[in-house]
């Protein structure tokens, strides 16, 4: 009896050392398996794919016990398959082990010739390669839309930068021809209501005085002069000689002489002389606009225009001491009207535009351009 129980009691201890190895072993390759999906992770991200692919391949290779590996992957984007190997190539016959995996429109295989004398992969191991074979999917994946992206954002970048360019160009075609109708407008209708006036005043000085024609010659002379100052101002408006002369500064303070029963302060950085002639001209047309507006809707006693650069930024301030803008916006249909041309000039060149309330009283139009194309815009 003692005997037998012995012999029972041995083959149970037995049974729970052979458990208790089996067990150890499992949590060895578990642990084994676990090292080899960390490592994998740690090597992709810390590096592009490309620059870790040999070293991901060799990770691979030691934990399959596989002499070559081969890698392909297949991304959307219209872009070239990427090939990886470790090893010589072999044809689809050769590979022991083929373990395809898609993944986010990332078709992705990978195939392994074993070492002499390797069984055949076990299901958790192959478990173990097919969580890394779609982390490589996924991170390919990621970066080929990142480079599509970026190099989608090249060509807006590249046709802004060319937009730009053709906006600069038709202002200057603009202005051209604005100033080819100002001066036909000084040598010929000005020139000739002008030359009428002066007749006119010839013919006066020899009539008598108790002719009947004298007064109404005298209204047509004071009508010529009328329309010169009118034909003038006109010209003015189309191209003010100063931009072209004396730069933006000078331009405006000429505009300022017109301003009667307005006080005008002004702050105009001399740097803005230098100042490229489209963003010369827009931000000439906005402070015309703006001055406008003052004149005929803000009620104002006093207006200060600044003109300044920072940043590369090419800055107009224009701000008035009258009764301020509506919460609401602006009222009249033309002075919505001059608002949306301001903006529209502005964002043709890249620049912004911002109307608002002055504390205690008062309305400031702040108009900006980028002096120099930025990347991307």
């Amino acid at each position: 009896m003692s005997q037998l129980q012995g012999h029972m009691r041995d083959s149970a201890e037995s049974s729970t050392v052979h458990e208790l190895r089996r067990l150890y072993r499992d949590a060895e390759s578990q642990a084994a398996r676990l090292r080899f999906i960390v490592d994998v992770h740690g090597l992709l991200d810390g590096s592009p794919f490309t620059k870790a692919a040999q070293s991901v391949l060799s990770r691979i290779a030691a934990f399959a016990g596989a002499q070559n590996v081969a890698l392909s992957v297949k991304a959307s984007h219209g872009q070239a398959p990427l090939e990886a190997v470790l090893g010589l190539s072999h044809g689809d016959d050769a590979w022991d082990v083929l373990i395809p995996v898609a993944d986010g429109g990332v078709m992705a295989r990978l195939a392994l010739r074993l070492l002499p004398g390797r069984q055949m992969l076990a299901a958790e191991d192959r478990e173990a390669l097919d969580v890394i074979i779609r982390r490589i999917a996924t991170t390919i994946g990621v970066e080929r839309q990142a480079t599509e992206r970026e190099r989608l954002l090249d060509e807006v970048a590249a046709q802004r930068t060319e937009l730009a360019a053709l906006v600069r160009r038709l202002i200057e075609v603009q202005e051209q021809e604005r100033r080819r109708v100002a001066h036909d407008l000084h040598d010929g209708s000005a020139q000739t209501v002008a030359a009428l006036g002066h007749r006119l005043e010839t013919v006066i000085a020899g009539l008598a005085e108790t002719d009947v024609l004298r007064q109404e010659l005298q209204g047509l002379v004071a009508m010529a002069r009328r329309s010169v100052a009118e034909i003038r101002a006109a010209i003015a408006g189309l191209r003010p000689p100063e931009l072209d002369g004396l730069g933006l500064p000078a331009a405006l303070r000429a505009r300022f002489d017109d301003l009667e029963d307005l006080s005008v302060a002004a702050d105009l950085a001399p740097a803005a002389e230098d100042w490229p002639p489209a963003i010369c001209l827009v931000l000439y047309r906005v402070a015309q606009e703006a001055l406008a507006n003052v004149v005929k809707h803000a009620g104002a006693s006093r207006v200060t225009v600044r003109v300044f650069e920072e940043e590369d930024i090419a800055h107009l301030h224009v701000c008035d001491d009258g009764k301020g803008i509506a919460p609401t916006g602006p009222g009249a249909a033309g002075e919505r009207l001059g608002i949306a041309g301001m903006r529209e000039r502005l964002a043709l060149l890249g620049g912004e535009f911002h109307l608002g309330r002055t504390k205690p009283r008062g309305t400031i139009v702040r108009a900006s351009v980028p002096l120099r194309a930025r990347p991307g815009s």
